[in-house]
């Protein structure tokens, strides 16, 4: 069972005081000042980090919750099926996504070591069982279809063979999203996919079709803009590069916060670097990736359906 902090430098000495706890433990922990070595290209370390835990503890104070980097780390390792637990350092204010989850108090100088190690020597021992019940004939086709495709496609990201267990990863990580969505009644699911090449997004869209969202397809900026005059959606998804420019995926964000600062946009691009991820963000994105299962946990993190 390894542990992946994530902090803020801010809360360096706190990290490395949780690095030991876990350790008296035998709790492999992984901490950036200690796994990444002078030389080595630091986003991808921080990300291989990300991918070889199990357990991902998230340090929540008033400067952690705005950092860029820390929002990436804790929505990348939703989007690749880890456990997440929130420590709240101090009163601030979480994103509604950690918020749902259960986290612990070490405000004040409250120290509950006794409750972080149980939970999670409980994560240890307990197993996650995928249910599929609930899902059709067809959703079930659709679902493992497409759940060999996806896990094919970040294993091709991650320039490494498929291994044993992607498939279920990715299947287990549509199911629980789909158990989510469906506790929610919505009168709006419908978001607005632009992309001059569809037929590339078929399995990522039936992928989030089983989650529960619909959708209205553009081509260009020009129509998605037409589109988004008439009609509300719930969110944008947006490629980058188009026949009408390298950058065009950009270019629809710029229209798009004129009229609309709120609607939930993602860039869904070749690039997964963490300097294209911060950039998106600052130009008023709410995420960027190429990998197929971090879009559909950005989308069920930072969608919030109007309830009926």
């Amino acid at each position: 069972m390894n542990v992946f902090i994530s902090y803020n430098s801010k809360n360096e000495d706190f990290a490395e005081l949780v690095k030991l706890k876990l350790e008296k433990e035998d709790i492999l922990v992984w901490k950036d000042t200690s796994q990444i070595y002078a030389g080595t290209e630091w986003r991808n370390e921080i990300d291989q980090g990300l991918l070889n835990c199990d357990i991902i503890i998230v340090l929540l104070n008033q400067i952690s919750t705005k950092s860029p980097y820390v929002t990436y780390e804790w929505a990348f390792a939703l989007g690749n099926g880890k456990t997440i637990i929130p420590i709240l350092i101090e009163d601030c204010e979480v994103h509604p996504r950690i918020n749902i989850l259960q986290y612990l108090d070490f405000k004040e100088g409250k120290r509950p070591w006794d409750k972080l190690i149980e939970r999670i020597k409980k994560i240890k021992d307990s197993s996650t069982k995928l249910k599929v019940s609930d899902l059709t004939v067809d959703e079930l086709e659709k679902l493992i279809k497409g759940s060999k495709f996806l896990a094919s496609e970040n294993a091709k990201s991650e320039g490494r063979e498929i291994k044993e267990n992607d498939v279920t990863e990715v299947a287990n990580q549509i199911v629980n999203a789909k158990s989510i969505f469906d506790t929610q009644s919505v009168n709006n699911n419908t978001i607005l996919w632009v992309d001059d090449r569809p037929d590339n997004n078929i399995y990522e869209r039936e992928a989030l079709e089983l989650v529960g969202f619909t959708f209205e397809l553009a081509l260009s900026t020009n129509e998605a803009l037409k589109l988004f005059a008439k009609n509300k959606y719930i969110a944008i998804i947006s490629d980058m590069g188009r026949v009408e420019g390298p950058k065009e995926g950009y270019v629809l964000l710029k229209e798009i916060r004129k009229i609309n600062k709120q609607v939930p946009f993602f860039i869904y691009a070749g690039s997964n670097l963490l300097e294209h991820k911060v950039e998106a963000q600052e130009k008023g994105a709410q995420g960027s990736t190429n990998r197929a299962t971090e879009l559909i946990d950005l989308i069920t993190t930072y969608v919030q359906p109007t309830i009926k």
